[in-house]
């Protein structure tokens, strides 16, 4: 009894422990885009120092996990766990890095200010910011509703970033001048957009989670996956 209980405990600790992971790089992300907004003396470099501590919580969170894969022979339903919190963590790491990226680029654009309030910009962000909230949410429940809402808001956001897009370059165009800025402002949205889809990657092991059903998003419609899905009852 002893041992399942350590080994059930072990289960919960992986998972508790991707939930605070999630919520360290989330704030790291709201960090890194006030910063940009709003810049601080010491403000980007706490972003970025702050990435080292994502990156030990994901070392240790992986180690946990492969340790209980390994040692323990877990039932199937805890192995989708186990698997998933090893790409989970993956995914949650990478976007503490583009949250450094977006700290990095905003250092200089401190210096000018007035091209940085740009409307696509910041609605990027805050969408962004709330598919990772949901995403977590999703992680935490094992609600599939809430996952297929985070892949059905992807589409949102890729075409903020195509606005963006065509927005900055006429700026490039129009005045040679603010090429470097707009660029660099150009690489924060590119960042965004790639903070969305691996968003998009944590509501996808959430379905893996539930249902052992790799890649759901591209198999079946948003709409339809939803209205079936909902939250997960099984007692896990």
């Amino acid at each position: 009894m002893a041992f399942v209980d350590r080994y059930n405990q072990g289960i919960r600790t992986v998972e508790d422990r991707m939930v605070g992971l999630t919520e360290m790089v989330s704030d790291m992300l709201r960090r890194s885009l006030d910063v940009l907004w709003h810049p601080t003396p010491d403000g980007a470099q706490a972003v970025i120092d702050y990435d080292d501590v994502v990156d030990a919580e994901t070392d240790g969170i992986e180690q946990a996990a492969i340790e209980l894969i390994s040692l323990q022979q877990p039932a199937q339903e805890d192995l989708r766990v186990l698997t998933a919190a090893l790409r989970v963590v993956r995914d949650l790491e990478r976007i503490g890095d583009y949250a450094c990226d977006i700290a990095e680029i905003a250092q200089p654009l401190e210096s000018a200010p007035d091209l940085k309030p740009l409307s696509n910009l910041s609605r990027m962000g805050e969408l962004t910011r709330a598919m990772l909230r949901r995403a977590g949410e999703a992680v935490v429940s094992k609600d599939l509703q809430i996952a297929y809402e985070v892949s059905g808001r992807d589409d949102a956001v890729d075409q903020l970033y195509l606005n963006l897009h065509c927005e900055l370059m006429d700026v490039m165009r129009r005045d040679p001048s603010r090429v470097e800025q707009a660029a660099n402002l150009l690489l924060v949205a590119r960042y965004l957009e790639r903070v969305a889809d691996h968003t998009v990657n944590l509501a996808e092991m959430t379905v893996y989670m539930v249902e052992g059903v790799r890649q759901p998003f591209r198999h079946a419609p948003h709409s339809a996956s939803a209205d079936s899905g909902g939250k997960n009852n099984s007692g896990k």
